[in-house]
């Protein structure tokens, strides 16, 4: 099976997992199963993933390039896309990313909490 261009695009966010469970492989089915999108202003570009579960727009993958401060210009292009849902939302490791949402009224609903058992 050919890959989506957004999983070539995404390749290597896997790590960005909170949860640490992601594979390489979590992001094909990811493009399979969402909706992708892909985003310019000039020079930059962002690749992100949406997928609608029990009326929320997941945001399942996100990844931008060039001097854009994405989060800015997509949160609120996702909402107007998320017409007809109840909620966006979106997890993340990003404490900048976290702070940026807040400012434009995302709340935090939980936290992913893990212990590293390895001694490594």
């Amino acid at each position: 099976m050919e890959s989506h261009p957004a999983s070539l695009a995404l390749a290597w966010c896997e790590h960005l997992d909170p949860r640490g469970i992601s594979s390489a492989a979590d992001i094909q089915t990811m493009t399979e199963n969402g909706q992708c999108f892909t985003a310019t202003s000039g020079q930059a570009s962002a690749v992100y993933v949406v997928e609608i579960i029990n009326g929320v727009a997941w945001i399942n993958g996100c990844k931008g390039q060039g001097g854009v401060k994405w989060q800015n210009l997509l949160l609120p292009l996702i909402e107007q896309q998320a017409s007809g849902c109840k909620a966006v939302g979106f997890q993340t490791k990003r404490r900048g990313l976290v702070k940026a949402a807040q400012r434009q009224g995302y709340q935090i609903t939980g936290w992913i909490l893990k212990k590293n058992l390895s001694h490594d």
